[in-house]
Parts: structure tokens; C-alpha cells; sequence
């Protein structure tokens, strides 16, 4: 028995299939299901019931995953331990991150969420900034940043990149909108009229902007460089403007927020990247934002 193993189970519980454990714990489904296959060979039994539709735990699997997610708490525990000794010697215990998102209304919301969740995954105090997809790599390589949460993933030399799940994006309108009476928008719908395109944020627009242009958007795509424009844009133009996590962010004034019909919508990775050789895994977000039910 050890900590993957434990820390698979756990995965398993909170996502109900292999897959999507795999997925959180950056490794092959063949790689849980042996490590599930041993384990219940040590222990005896069967941990899992598995169906076509997905896992569900045996009695002793609801034991076994309470009593490793308190063991694996303890490991969390001492591994931050160390983690910050090692920054406080270093680092004087400071933490960046630089957060990669267009300046829509409310995205302070936001950063207090993803330092949340940082300083839940790292063990120590973690200040979040904006910046933009223009900046950010230089101001990671040039050490003011020590991680970048990125909609999209980056690709550039010396700069390690993963994804800390999915996230679907839905649209901002003004609530005069013809479409904002609509519960739900289709690709159709959003052709309709002009879209949001935001200076600055490549990796956003390349995944979501284009991303929907793919998949068969014909919107003109208008460049809103600031909030006055941005108002103009949407209250005046009858312009639409994708957002993500819109349910963290609270009400938008004079706007309202429409989901995507599900047949047309995408799943959006969110990236957590560092400099090669930094020593630090965004596995431990990920596992932060599985437990608190952030990311698909």
C-alpha cells in the first residue's frame, strides 16, 4: 500500500470514474486501474463496483477512502511543512501568482478564490495578480511571478505547463439583449451578434474566442480595449462577451450571464504553468480544486 494508491482512492471517490481520477492525478487510466487491482488484492476485497456508467464504492471502499483521506491529510500537512520551510529559507515565505484573465466586472472575486485555493495547496500566504497574455511569460521568466494560472495552456521554452481541469465558459450580454431571454445560447444564437474579443489575452481568446469560431461561430469579433468601451460594446451594440466562472463572480450590474446549450459546449482547460526545474507540480492545485468542487 502507498500514497498513490491512497490518494487514487480518494480521487475515485470524488469523481465517481477512473477516467476523471486519472485526469485529476495527471495519469493513465491503465495506471489507476493497476494500482486499484493491486490494492484490492492486499486488502482482500473489492474497493470499487465497476458498471459501464462508471465506479461506485463497496461498504469497505467508503471505509477505506475515509480513513485515507485523513491519512492523506497528514501527508498534505507535512509536505506543506516542508514546502514553506524550504520558501521561508529561500524566499523570505513570499508566493506570486500571476492570474491571466480579461479585467471583466468582479474578477477581484476571482483572485480571492484561486488564493484560496493556492495557499489551501501550497501551505503558505500566496498574493494573486492580474496580468495579461501579452506579459506574462517574461514577468514569470523574470522571477515576478512563481506560477501563472492561464486560461488555455502556454506554450513557450523553459515554461512547464498542465491543466488543473476544465471549466465551460458562458456569455455576458446587457440584459436588454434580444438574446438575454433566452435560458440558454446555441452557436446559432451567438452568431447573431458581435463578440468580445480582449487585447492583450491570447491564450483566452485562442480558447474560447477561436475555439468557438472552430466550432462554427461567424460573429464578427470586436477588439474592447477598456471598460468604457466594453460598456459601450455591450449595451450599445448589443454585444456578447464570454466569461468563465461566471458563479464565482456575483451579479454583473445591468448584465446577465447565459449558459451554452450543452451540445455546443466546450470544455476549457485551465493551466497552471512554472519554469522548468521550479520544483513545484500544479498536481497540487488540482488536488485542491477536486476537493473543493471548482473545476470539472
Amino acid at each position: 500500500m502507498n500514497i498513490k494508491q491512497l490518494r487514487y482512492v480518494t480521487a475515485i471517490l470524488s469523481t465517481g470514474s477512473f477516467s476523471s481520477a486519472a485526469a485529476c492525478e495527471g495519469v493513465s487510466v491503465q495506471a489507476v486501474s493497476k494500482a486499484m487491482s493491486e490494492l484490492e488484492g492486499e486488502v482482500g476485497e473489492p474497493l470499487f463496483i465497476r458498471t459501464s456508467s462508471g465506479v461506485s464504492p463497496t461498504p469497505l471502499g467508503e471505509a477505506f477512502g475515509s480513513r485515507a483521506n485523513k491519512v492523506l491529510a497528514e501527508f498534505d500537512s507535512l509536505e506543506r511543512f516542508v514546502r514553506s520551510h524550504d520558501r521561508g529559507s529561500g524566499m523570505g515565505g513570499r508566493f506570486s501568482m500571476g492570474f491571466c484573465m480579461p479585467p471583466f466586472q468582479e474578477v477581484d472575486r476571482y483572485c480571492s478564490l484561486v488564493k484560496v485555493v493556492a495557499e489551501r495547496a501550497l501551505g503558505c500566504q500566496v498574493e494573486v495578480l492580474l496580468t495579461n497574455g501579452d506579459d506574462c511569460v517574461e514577468e514569470l521568466r523574470a522571477g515576478r511571478f512563481d506560477a501563472l494560472i492561464t486560461v488555455g495552456p502556454i506554450k513557450a521554452d523553459g515554461v512547464v505547463c498542465g491543466s488543473l481541469g476544465t471549466m465551460a465558459p458562458m456569455v455576458v450580454m446587457s440584459q436588454d439583449n434580444p438574446l438575454a431571454k433566452k435560458s440558454e445560447l446555441t452557436i446559432e444564437d451567438i452568431s447573431t451578434c458581435p463578440v468580445l474579443l480582449a487585447p492583450d489575452f491570447e491564450h483566452f481568446n485562442e480558447s474560447v474566442c477561436m475555439a468557438y469560431v472552430c466550432r462554427g461561430v461567424t460573429s464578427e469579433l470586436v477588439e474592447v480595449c477598456d471598460g468604457e468601451a466594453y460598456r459601450t460594446f455591450l449595451f450599445d451594440r448589443n454585444g456578447l462577451s464570454f466569461i468563465m466562472g461566471s458563479e464565482f463572480l456575483g451579479k454583473l450590474e445591468g448584465c446577465v450571464v447565459r449558459p451554452i446549450a450543452a451540445r455546443d459546449r466546450l470544455a476549457v482547460p485551465i493551466c497552471f504553468s512554472t519554469l522548468a526545474g521550479s520544483g513545484l507540480s500544479y498536481l497540487e492545485f488540482a488536488r485542491a480544486l477536486v476537493k473543493m468542487k471548482i473545476l470539472s
